[in-house]
């Protein structure tokens, strides 16, 4: 007969207790050996994990928006890192791919229009 989830959850925490060591080691070669298989993992999880999306998901929005940040409108080959999937923190709904400079401006403000319109005014406002 099958193992409950609880059952398994035990049983694995056990395991890995007794092979600790063994199971570090392996984990370590794996990394050495296979550091982009180990990195597209990482990736894959992360971007399951944070914003319910798959690689093909992020793909679809990078092509959709021609590789562009769409804020600044700048490309992705003008940045080192990857554009970064933008999401509302209130929803969780996926909005959009940004280049790092773009998603931390956003954020910065709380994701609010009106602090967005008073710093737009204020550069208007003081332009030289």
């Amino acid at each position: 007969m099958p193992y409950s989830k609880e059952e398994r959850s035990i049983r694995n925490k056990e395991y890995y207790e007794k092979n600790k060591e063994k199971k570090l080691l392996n984990e370590k070669i794996r990394r050495e050996e296979h550091p982009e298989k180990v990195k597209e993992q990482k990736r894959r999880g992360h971007l399951k994990n944070t914003f319910n999306i798959t690689i093909d998901d992020y793909n679809k929005m990078f092509a959709n928006q021609n590789g562009y940040c769409a804020i600044c409108g700048l490309h992705q080959s003008n940045f080192t890192k990857r554009l970064a999937v933008d999401h509302c923190h209130t929803t969780g709904k996926v909005r959009g791919l940004l280049c790092s400079k773009c998603n931390t401006a956003i954020g910065s403000l709380n994701d609010d229009i009106n602090i967005l319109e008073n710093a737009k005014q204020y550069l208007i406002n003081n332009k030289e």
